[in-house]
């Protein structure tokens, strides 16, 4: 299962389940933490309550922040403590199974949030008559070709008068168009990965904090 939260420029896709864990792990450690802080005394709490931050902070890194947004000129993917930035010119297929990776011109990258086709693989169409046909495209392919499409077009359109010719539409699970229009000479565009700063400092400091904790 996937949420799918839609702006003008970007779609966010995510897991719903992974999310609802996330907030009740949440919950609970908020409950802990309220007692602590009325029922318990400082000492307690000196103890205990940078290890439930702590365990928080681990919880939105390992199941809240993952996800993968779907935008017009290209896709962001969002894994543990890594941003990953490909543009359309970079990609050149994806592979949406059990898991959702990327593979660009600086390699394949997994995104560790987006759902995939399930362990069965995706879901097959059934007609009027009960007959089974060819599998439906996972959700999130469907919405990573659309997009993809659209780029695509836009930018025959811009090199009409150049020669240009798009790269063929994705129709199943894994697929490698092979050349892609954007990876040609005359269009460079690269992928940028870098680690998310914030998150890691916060991720450092409440660290330190709970092994201060510990040995004072």
């Amino acid at each position: 299962m996937e949420k799918i939260a839609d702006t003008p420029h970007t779609v966010s896709v995510y897991s719903t389940p992974t999310r609802v864990l996330a907030a009740i792990a949440w919950g609970f450690c908020a409950f802990l933490a309220l007692n602590l802080i009325l029922t318990g005394t400082p000492a307690s709490i000196w103890h205990f309550l940078p290890w439930l931050l702590l365990t928080a902070w681990g919880i939105h890194v390992l199941l809240w922040r993952p996800r993968l947004l779907i935008r017009s000129d290209g896709l962001a993917v969002s894994n543990i403590l890594r941003d990953h930035e490909i543009p359309f010119g970079a990609l050149i297929a994806m592979r949406v199974l059990q898991t959702v990776s990327f593979d660009t011109t600086a390699g394949r990258i997994a995104s560790w949030g987006a759902p995939g086709s399930g362990k069965l693989g995706p879901k097959m169409r059934t007609d009027a008559s009960g007959a089974r046909t060819a599998a439906s495209l996972p959700h999130t392919q469907t919405l990573i070709q659309t997009a993809w499409d659209a780029w695509e077009r836009s930018r025959t359109s811009d090199r009409k008068h150049d020669g240009g010719t798009p790269s063929p539409s994705l129709s199943s699970p894994q697929v490698s168009p092979g050349a892609h229009p954007g990876t040609q000479p005359g269009t460079p565009q690269g992928v940028a990965s870098r680690w998310n700063m914030p998150t890691a400092v916060v991720g450092v400091l409440l660290a330190v904090l709970a092994l201060a904790s510990m040995i004072t």
